[in-house]
């Protein structure tokens, strides 16, 4: 029965009167992260804010696959939103359930080319990396960067243009084997100015970032990264996607394939930003970072 107190059961009555649509949440959702840490629980959060559904999370790296699969299943969800590499992997062992993802860098987005899943990566394009490396160090006339072609070809291309239309220089080593990061570094002493870290798995590991981030401080070449963790461990600053706006993007995904139901896959990319500095290493490296940087920026320090 209809509460007469109750504004909201009022103006619900009235919708359907007048044959007005009522917007409903997505029903039983369950979120699979890869991991407990902060960045994918941010994620979470805002797609809990944006797809107004119940949620139910399990954290894969801290239960058995199988017993994944069963809490899956008796949960009988509308979706699933899988946060995290990881949990978009495990997610193809699901079946007919709809998957959404999040916190996946565009480069990793490879392997699930012919996967009937939707999502939003972490890619940032390279015209908002240029911008902002120009934003914390505007006197900088050469970025350097390594690259494997088979993954950020079409990335480098993009930069380069970038670089062409601000008056500036790329200077891009290009490699297929890890083995030859380290030298491909060293070459750049004396080159550049900025030494631009981009999300390619051939270049990226514990090893090249390490020797990365040594040659950062003996020549005094500040590191722009592309994610947070890179500044807490020694670059000087970076631009990495924010994880709550891409939980929001996320759920309005949801909403829409729950409302839909027509197998539509979409795909989107990071909407939103995070410039992040470490102020302990621009100090270090005798950079000073203008004020009004500082004002926007989140610190890793």
């Amino acid at each position: 029965m209809l509460n007469k107190r109750d504004p909201i059961s009022v103006v619900l009555l009235f919708l359907l009167i007048l044959g007005l649509p009522v917007s409903a949440g997505a029903g039983e959702i369950v979120a699979l992260k890869s991991a407990d840490i902060q960045p994918y629980n941010e994620a979470v959060e805002g797609f809990m804010k944006s797809c107004r559904c119940d949620v139910s999370e399990i954290v894969l790296n801290e239960t058995a696959g199988r017993d994944v699969l069963e809490k899956i299943r008796d949960a009988d969800p509308e979706a699933v939103f899988a946060v995290g590499m990881d949990a978009l992997n495990f997610s193809k062992t699901i079946g007919n359930v709809p998957v959404v993802y999040s916190m996946v860098p565009n480069s990793q987005l490879l392997s699930v080319a012919q996967q009937n899943a939707s999502g939003v990566s972490m890619y940032i394009s390279p015209e908002k990396f240029i911008a902002a490396i120009l934003e914390v160090f505007p006197h900088a006339k050469k970025i350097g960067l390594i690259f494997d072609a088979r993954h950020s070809g079409s990335f480098v291309r993009d930069a380069d243009s970038a670089c062409r239309a601000r008056g500036i220089e790329l200077v891009a080593e290009k490699t297929s084997r890890p083995g030859d990061i380290p030298t491909l570094i060293d070459s750049m002493r004396g080159r550049i100015d900025v030494f631009l870290m981009v999300p390619d798995v051939t270049v990226i590991n514990p090893e090249s970032v390490k020797y990365l981030l040594l040659f950062s401080f003996r020549n005094k070449v500040p590191v722009f990264t592309f994610s947070r963790k890179y500044v807490e461990m020694g670059s000087a600053a970076g631009l990495y996607a924010a994880p709550y706006d891409m939980g929001l993007q996320a759920g309005e995904i949801v909403q829409k394939i729950v409302s839909e139901k027509n197998g539509k896959v979409i795909r989107a990319d990071a909407r939103k930003t995070v410039l992040v500095i470490n102020r302990k290493i621009m100090n270090k490296l005798g950079i000073r970072i203008r004020g009004e940087v500082l004002g926007r920026a989140e610190y890793a320090d």
